[in-house]
């Protein structure tokens, strides 16, 4: 177990260092939902503020990050590491902030006219601090 949380921490350094060259986006997007890990997972009830406030600033000015989480590849990923897709995608409406999934199709706009590109990498990065953020 020791040996499977140092590769994944090693995996993680190397990717973030590597490919976000900028101050990530990718890497407070995840950790802004940490709190949200128990009800991506099937927790029951209804989540708390420490949740949905954060879930909500996610969505209105990070909604690439929503998509990255429930792409194909992603939702294969976040099912691996434990996380139950659907919990997570019925997440923000818990919050009270139901979310339109389709605008996340390449090329689609939301309502803010934010163009939603996808990006194999971005996603891959999302759903790996997903990943991480369980082992751990």
């Amino acid at each position: 177990m020791e040996m499977n949380k140092f590769m994944m921490t090693m995996m993680m350094i190397v990717l973030f260092s590597g490919v976000l060259g900028q101050k990530g986006k990718g890497d407070s997007c995840i950790n802004r939902l940490s709190p949200c890990m128990n009800f991506m997972n099937g927790a029951k009830g209804d989540p708390p503020e420490s949740c949905c406030n954060p879930l909500k600033d996610v969505i209105k000015n990070m909604p690439e990050c929503l998509c990255q989480m429930v792409s194909v590849k992603g939702s294969k990923a976040a099912e691996q590491a434990g996380i139950n897709v659907n919990e997570a995608q019925m997440l923000p409406a818990k919050c009270g902030q139901p979310v339109n999934y389709m605008g996340c199709l390449k090329g689609a706009s939301n309502s803010a006219g934010y163009s939603i590109r996808s990006s194999s990498m971005k996603i891959f990065l999302a759903v790996a601090s997903l990943i991480f953020a369980q082992v751990l």
